[in-house]
């Protein structure tokens, strides 16, 4: 009901839908994906540390720390609120059970009366919808008061595809390489099909107005998108002298909607999101090593890599193999190269003993130029007293001269 007819709020109505319905989902990249958000977005949507959001739909328990040090490494968790006048978190829903078949959290169900003083106290929204908007918004709360799991049966299927991440409701452009069965219909298509509680609906441009938030040109053209995406979705129907739309979100997507197996089966842009997200974390791990934090510096990945080598300029008598690579710039032949340079050298030993032997196999007996034999090492010379207090007072007095 917070969300009716507010159109500045559809990202963060999306990441409070994500931790109401799924509140096992934590960290960063867990809520972006199942929100179909970028991380930017949900890093940016997030309050700070024991605060609420810009709209006040979520409270930030964490927002999480990257660490190399595993112990160090916190991930991030939200929590829905549906107080707006406190900054305490609300714990609505903590023990809502979305897994497939299991019981849930109790029925919520709301009465028609609650449902219209809620709209009613919502002045702004009030105001300007009308009776059959009105009407919609009523059956569509009373709709989701009553949904309490997540399922593939019965009423669990509401919520099954009013999940934010699927492909349905994506915000791709046609350029995209990802080709899906069904043409994306977007988000704002998506936060009226929560409104409308997925059910068959007419609505009028106007009434789509009110319900989104959207401008009268921003209404229409969320209309013929849906209707391109989709021909079975949308029609145009004449009542007197008006032109109103006949939405089929039920007979679309639910029971044994034309769409069902479709749009619940095919998750193509969700997967390639997900490739992409892993992709980002092999490269962070490989990049916290040392031979591949040293190889993207030589990179020209690093958007500073001129001004690190202007810093760190390789020595005139550097390896050829490594000074073509560092001119050739590719991140992963430099890393490869250190790495079988490492894997040449060997581990590195736990214990300084047997450095000393190699040392001691290297020299064949014989000391290093200008250092004391290595037996001095096993048996180092005593000091007289005496000259250890004559050293002491010399440094002092130069010290505080």
């Amino acid at each position: 009901m917070r969300t009716a007819g507010r159109s500045e709020v559809l990202t963060e109505k999306a990441l409070a839908w994500t931790a109401i319905s799924r509140p096992y989902i934590s960290g960063t990249r867990g809520f972006a994906r199942w929100s179909a958000l970028t991380i930017r977005s949900v890093r940016e949507i997030t309050g700070p540390t024991g605060g609420l959001s810009e709209f006040k739909f979520l409270w930030t328990t964490t927002r999480g720390t990257s660490s190399a040090v595993a112990e160090e490494r916190d991930s991030m968790e939200l929590r829905y609120s549906s107080n707006t006048r406190t900054q305490g978190r609300s714990t609505s829903c903590k023990d809502f059970k979305p897994s497939l078949g299991q019981d849930a959290l109790g029925p919520l169900a709301l009465k028609e009366k609650e449902v219209e003083k809620l709209i009613k106290d919502n002045a702004p929204l009030s105001a300007r919808i009308s009776p059959r908007a009105k009407e919609v918004l009523v059956k569509g709360l009373m709709t989701l008061s009553e949904l309490d799991e997540i399922s593939t049966m019965g009423k669990g299927r509401t919520l099954l595809m009013l999940d934010p991440g699927l492909d349905l409701w994506a915000e791709v452009e046609e350029s995209n390489e990802v080709q899906t069965a069904v043409k994306p219909l977007g988000r704002r298509a998506w936060s009226l099909a929560v409104l409308c509680g997925l059910e068959d609906v007419t609505l009028s441009v106007a009434d789509v107005e009110a319900l989104t938030g959207l401008s009268k040109r921003g209404a229409q053209a969320l209309l013929k998108r849906m209707a391109e995406a989709l021909p079975t979705l949308v029609w145009k129907v004449r009542q007197g002298r008006t032109i109103s739309y006949e939405i089929k979100w039920a007979s679309c997507f639910l029971s044994d909607g034309d769409y069902w197996d479709t749009c619940y089966t095919d998750d193509g842009i969700r997967k390639a999101r997900a490739s992409r997200d892993h992709a980002v974390q092999v490269t962070s791990a490989r990049r916290g090593t040392p031979a591949g934090y040293i190889a993207y510096l030589h990179s020209t990945a690093n958007p500073k890599r001129s001004e690190y080598l202007a810093a760190h300029a390789l020595p005139p008598d550097a390896d050829g193999a490594w000074r073509a690579l560092v001119e050739a710039g590719d991140e992963l032949a430099l890393y490869e190269h250190l790495k079988a340079q490492e894997a040449e050298a060997g581990p590195v030993p736990s214990t300084p003993e047997a450095l000393v032997e190699e040392a001691k196999g290297s020299t064949s007996g014989t000391p290093l130029l200008g250092q004391p034999a290595q037996e001095s090492l096993e048996a180092p010379q005593r000091i007289d007293p005496e000259v250890l207090a004559a050293m002491r007072a010399r440094i002092c007095a130069r010290t505080y001269a």
